[in-house]
């Protein structure tokens, strides 16, 4: 089958749980032998090195185009129904491609990534009538409105509920033009369909790498955290910043050597409290992260806004590692509390469980072993391109029917 697949970014390398996604289902569909045509943005440096290892699973094209914000673009967007985040993936360039790419190009179907590049739909229905499927890594609507909730600023909380009002509008309207919309989880796709019930949605997760479930534990450093996250994705400094600043000290006054590991990059930077200078390791981007996420007690998700389904807890779990996670970070995987995870979603029950593990109430192996093997069974690459595979074949008989 030949794809075309658009995506608001280049997902390699796949360092994002956006590029992991993207990146895999790419990967895994072109193994099975589908021949896949990619394009997105992309504006780094280092084009040639990512286009020639996308070259490896498919036939990838990148536009050159900055998605940055801008307070202009902010501003000027307050007189607009396109919610911001949305309006500054309008590309003419990309619109130009599509044109040209469909002179000489007839694929079966078209996978577009993310709501952000759902726009192209309308374009390309003047050139084709082949499927078009939008797999959305989140329900945008949602995340806005968590962000809205959680902000303090006054200003900003304001701007981001009045774009929450234009993604519950348009996010909708948007999924009603696809032949199917392909959300991350479950519970997003019974989100999406208390707006409209006659849309064709299915759920079908991210996945992860095989080769993680034989990774094995190497010694632990006693009481020790890790944080695994780019800083540039707001929700992981909010969260990251609350734990550093409510939590932490507490847990510091029973444990005096705790330790907590940060990896990932990101251009923010944490305001680390002086009392917690020797407790806080700043590790960005290593060479083998997984040599040093698992010579650690345990992890910690402390999400309080985002959707979907975080592929790094799903990773970590998969490598045999042990979880802390709120709610929400956990929001769409099927784990069970003291089962395969640990779940807390305040203050008190962060350190209350953080306590306990590092005094060795829980039998952390039991709980890394389930988890490993709940992932094993649901959330392997293999099984999702055989999901994909299904809906397209679907899509394409429905198709040739009518």
């Amino acid at each position: 089958m030949k794809i075309l697949q658009i995506a608001s970014k280049f997902p390699y390398p796949p360092t994002d749980g956006g590029r992991i996604s993207a990146y895999g289902v790419t990967k895994y569909l072109s193994k099975i032998g589908h021949k896949i045509d990619f394009v997105a943005y992309l504006n780094n440096d280092s084009k040639e090195m990512f286009y020639s290892k996308m070259n490896e699973i498919c036939t990838p094209h990148i536009i050159n185009f900055k998605t940055d914000n801008s307070k202009l673009g902010a501003l000027r967007n307050l007189f607009s129904s396109i919610p911001y985040n949305i309006s500054k993936y309008y590309s003419e360039e990309l619109k130009r491609w599509l044109k040209n790419y469909f002179k000489s190009n007839k694929p079966d179907i078209i996978h577009i990534t993310t709501l952000h590049m759902a726009w192209c739909v309308d374009y390309i229905k003047e050139f084709t009538s082949v499927p078009v499927i939008l797999r959305e890594e989140n329900l945008e609507m949602e995340i806005m409105r968590r962000f809205s909730e959680n902000e303090k600023n006054y200003f900003f909380k304001i701007y981001s509920y009045l774009q929450y009002k234009k993604l519950h509008k348009y996010e909708p309207e948007m999924c009603e033009k696809f032949d199917c919309c392909v959300m991350i989880s479950n519970k997003d796709k019974e989100m999406l369909e208390r707006f409209n019930r006659q849309n064709y949605i299915k759920a079908i997760p991210v996945g992860i790498e095989s080769e993680l479930l034989s990774k094995k534990k190497s010694i632990e450093e006693n009481h020790s955290l890790a944080h695994i996250g780019t800083m540039d994705w707001y929700p992981n400094y909010d969260s990251l910043s609350w734990f550093i600043n409510d939590v932490l000290p507490d847990l510091v006054e029973q444990f005096p050597e705790l330790k907590l590991y940060i990896y990932g990059g990101g251009k923010s930077k944490l305001n680390i409290p002086k009392a917690l200078k020797d407790n806080i390791i700043v590790k960005g981007y290593v060479d083998d992260l997984w040599q040093e996420l698992l010579a650690k007690n345990l992890a910690i998700v402390p999400l309080r806004i985002g959707g979907g389904i975080r592929v790094k807890i799903l990773e970590m779990l998969a490598a045999g590692q042990n979880v802390i996670s709120t709610s929400i970070g956990s929001e769409g995987i099927d784990v069970k509390d003291e089962t395969h995870i640990l779940l807390a979603n305040n203050k008190d029950e962060f350190i209350e469980k953080i306590t306990y593990f590092l005094n060795g109430k829980y039998d952390s192996k039991t709980i890394a072993v389930n988890g490993r093997n709940f992932i094993k069974e649901n959330y392997t690459w293999e099984k999702i391109a055989g999901s994909f595979d299904e809906l397209y074949n679907e899509l394409c008989r429905k198709s040739n029917e009518k």
